[in-house]
């Protein structure tokens, strides 16, 4: 699991001291062998106890990561032969329980179904700091407002090498824990393999060598969100890519980004999980650096992103705005990524957009400059 920058509210506890934790996991969202080891190995970090560990889910869910379950001391809970799903109701049951009747400090629930927000918003007002953990395709919409902590997994094939060999599935963290984690074993990292061992069935099919203009702009057609310059989370963008036709599933996506130069930004460079469209091949550091704007190039981006923002929700001109519902508009307008932190994005924008509270921000203000009409 990739160490990286992680939702982290000012004045929260180091989660490395966490004394009681309970960890429940719904085995019919997150139901991943390698994930869900990844997970759980990550938690053993993390507490000095970990009093409850359960996985609830339908039989077939739970017979696939019965191994992990076994290695890791998890008690599968299966459902009630009922016409209706149990899963979510008894998993809720046996959390508020545990809360309840034991001196729990850290919940943890591995899932990112959007069932279990009035759970994970019980248990923070019972005083507990709450994770959430989810597969990146499987994640609710602004899930930060409701847990303290939310870290997304990517699960990623690794091209055979072997032709005798099975692919290796890899686990990269989206949004990783604020601490170091301890490496895996190096099955888990092929991202850090040099440039002479990439096979060539890590390269695209039919990318040019020399990749043109026209290349470039088909991938921020595929991905609008990037023209704004603002990082995405790389899961999301590669997914869509591959879904355009533009990625095939088994590129590998850092080498195949390295053909546009400058055109874009993988963040951390030992093992991205950010990518931003840098417009002209210079991003918004270079530019402060030279002291002036290179011609082309906006030197207070910000401004035309707030004027976007105040166009999608107008009504932030009149006062604040609960985030949550906010959130989704600038999602479905893509000018906020489908997997961006809403608490990122609006904190690079600190002379137009103010969160509060400042420990877990609920709603966003406009204090930018105003016209005499009361207009930007």
């Amino acid at each position: 699991m990739a160490a990286g920058e992680m939702i982290h509210p000012e004045g929260a506890r180091n989660m490395g001291t966490a004394r009681n934790m309970a960890v429940f996991i719904d085995a019919d969202n997150l139901n991943d062998a390698t994930a869900l080891d990844h997970v759980l190995t990550h938690l053993r970090q993390r507490a000095d106890r970990v009093l409850y560990k359960r996985a609830y889910g339908r039989v077939d869910s739970l017979k696939g990561i019965e191994s992990v379950l076994w290695r890791h001391g998890v008690r599968p809970v299966s459902n009630m032969i009922v016409n209706k799903v149990t899963t979510d109701s008894a998993l809720v049951i046996d959390a508020v329980e545990a809360v309840c009747t034991q001196e729990i400090d850290t919940v943890a629930i591995c899932s990112g179904d959007a069932d279990f927000v009035p759970l994970a918003t019980w248990v923070r007002e019972r005083g507990c700091h709450v994770l959430c953990f989810s597969l990146s395709n499987k994640i609710f919409a602004n899930p930060e407002s409701f847990y303290d902590e939310v870290i997304l997994l990517e699960v990623v094939e690794k091209p055979e090498i072997p032709a005798a060999c099975e692919p290796v599935k890899a686990v990269q963290a989206l949004s990783a824990a604020p601490h170091e984690v301890p490496e895996t074993h190096s099955k888990f990292q092929g991202e850090e393999k040099t440039q002479a061992a990439v096979s060539a069935t890590e390269r695209p099919v039919s990318t040019p060598e020399s990749p043109s203009r026209e290349l470039i702009d088909r991938v921020l057609r595929a991905v609008p969100s990037l023209r704004s310059g603002q990082s995405q989370h790389l899961s999301h963008v590669v997914a869509t890519l591959r879904q355009a036709g533009l990625l095939t599933k088994d590129t590998k996506t850092t080498v195949w980004f390295a053909q546009f130069g400058s055109s874009f930004n993988l963040q951390p460079a030992q093992q991205p999980n950010q990518i931003a469209y840098v417009s002209g091949g210079l991003t918004t550091k270079t530019v402060k650096a030279a002291g002036k704007a290179p011609s082309g190039i906006c030197a207070e981006p910000s401004h035309e992103m707030a004027q976007r923002v105040l166009k999608a929700v107008p009504d932030l001109r009149n006062g604040p705005q609960i985030l949550s519902q906010i959130v989704p508009v600038l999602r479905q307008k893509t000018i906020l990524g489908k997997t961006t932190k809403s608490t990122t994005f609006f904190a690079k924008f600190p002379s137009h957009f103010k969160l509060s509270p400042k420990a877990q921000p609920t709603h966003v203000s406009y204090v930018g400059p105003m016209s005499a009409n009361g207009g930007q």
